[in-house]
């Protein structure tokens, strides 16, 4: 109990006190991890892009594989890629376009025939190739991108 004319504040009051600052700086601490929690990851998922698409770049400009000739892998070796440290980028698949059945032709036109890819060559190579892409990044906290992407076989002039 205070009596006239004293200052200061009581057990209670301080005890009250801190427990709210308390609580209110473990809510600000707990933001701040998590904004950057969310930027680390932002971060390196905007890597792993750039990583995808530089690999998809150097498969677009490598020599077309026939597939008569083996799988076509287009490793990053083949293709003279090298990712970078804490990044790893493969062709996790490679199909091979089927020449479209005559009878599943539409009759009515503007209809199209949607494109098929199989797995193995079909004889022939068609030219035409649907590669699916990977890259994985290391770390605590690892991603992993992937895209596919169709590779045209270029005629050359004589």
């Amino acid at each position: 109990m205070r009596r006239r004319g004293e200052r200061g504040e009581t057990l209670a009051e301080v005890l009250v006190s801190t427990t709210l600052l308390g609580i209110i700086g473990v809510g600000i601490i707990g933001a701040i991890a998590a904004v950057l929690i969310s930027t680390d990851i932002d971060r390196r998922l905007s890597a792993g892009e750039t990583v995808l698409r530089s690999y998809v770049a150097a498969i677009e400009e490598a020599r077309y594989e026939d597939c008569t000739k083996g799988t076509p892998t287009y490793t990053p070796r083949a293709v003279n890629y090298v990712a970078p440290p804490n990044y790893t980028a493969q062709v996790s698949q490679v199909r091979f376009l089927k020449a479209p059945d005559p009878a599943a032709r539409p009759a009515l036109p503007p209809a199209t025939v949607p494109l098929q890819f199989a797995t193995t060559c079909p004889g022939a190579d068609p030219g035409v190739q649907l590669i699916d892409v990977e890259v994985k990044s290391g770390g605590a906290r690892p991603s992993t991108e992937r895209i596919s992407f169709v590779k045209r076989q270029i005629a050359t002039v004589p």
